[in-house]
């Protein structure tokens, strides 16, 4: 494979086409909250409008779980100005947890992973090489990356990673999940600034998962043309294991995704967070162009 690093060009188009425009939608409805609440609790705590009298601490009992008699619309206001705060100790919390409880990939340990992880983030345009941590999750298949101020990581839950290390010698899968992870952090999906931005708004129902499973697909994307393999098995492996991905006769599956709709297969979709399986492993095997985020 080449080592060339992306253009900012190619980075682009390998996003899903929908990506983009929802998330611009979603941070234009998480402004209109914010200012929202802000005015509407000030006129609240002035004694106008709807957060005013024993409405306004009905309203604000709801949203807060909090029951006073006193200036509630005020502390309201505090509150979500607050937030930025909460979240930046929250996320440096999860930080020290992964810190404390798995093995960061390094040169020496688990040097052959390093070698992509560095790769890759050269690839990728990366400034630094984000620090990938493994760690132990009680059996779940998984990986994600995440930040903290300023920086991002990313984790690998040891299960899949040492099936497929270990029994199975598929580094490969192993380079695509990382390299999915990785995209996350170049598509500033994983910083403080892109979660922040779309904060409350995440809480509108159908477009917050449209613009989930739109993140999933380009990251997809993007992983397939760094590591140059379809990525289906990994996927494999989400549905019937790590003992079984490699046994899944793919082309008879594909054949049978064709099978898998409905209203309720529909619905179930819309709320997911990421594609379900038979549209995303289709994506996947088209090799360019958008995964259907909907029908």
């Amino acid at each position: 494979m080449e080592t060339v690093p992306f253009t900012a060009e190619e980075i682009r188009s390998y996003r899903h086409k929908a990506e983009m425009p929802m998330y611009v939608a979603m941070v234009i409805l998480n402004v209109l909250i914010v200012i929202g609440v802000l005015v509407f609790g000030i006129m609240g705590a002035l004694g106008y409008g709807p957060m005013a009298g024993e409405l306004g601490e009905r309203i604000t009992e709801l949203m807060t779980g909090v029951s006073d008699s006193g200036n509630n619309s005020l502390s309201y206001v505090i509150l979500i100005v607050m937030i930025p705060v909460i979240l930046i100790a929250g996320v440096y919390l999860v930080y020290a947890q992964y810190r404390a409880n798995s093995i960061r990939i390094t040169e020496k340990n688990f040097p052959e992973i390093y070698a992509f992880v560095d790769e890759y983030s050269h690839r990728l345009g990366l400034k630094k090489v984000p620090k990938v941590y493994l760690t132990q999750e009680n059996g779940l298949l998984n990986a994600f990356s995440t930040f903290i101020l300023r920086r991002q990581y990313v984790v690998l839950l040891a299960d899949l990673f040492e099936v497929a290390y270990l029994e199975h010698h598929d580094i490969e899968s192993i380079k695509f999940i990382v390299a999915h992870e990785l995209s996350h952090i170049r598509l500033r999906h994983a910083t403080y600034s892109y979660q922040l931005s779309i904060l409350f708004a995440n809480y509108i129902p159908i477009l917050s998962t449209a613009l989930s499973r739109a993140r999933e697909y380009s990251c997809d994307r993007v992983a397939q043309h760094l590591v140059g393999t379809s990525g289906v098995e990994p996927m494999m492996a989400l549905v019937v294991g790590k003992h079984l991905y490699k046994k899944v006769d793919v082309e008879d599956y594909v054949q049978h995704c064709h099978e898998t709709r409905g209203f309720f297969v529909f619905i179930y979709n819309m709320m997911s967070t990421h594609p379900i399986m038979p549209k995303r492993i289709q994506a996947l095997l088209k090799d360019q162009g958008s995964g259907r985020l909907f029908f």
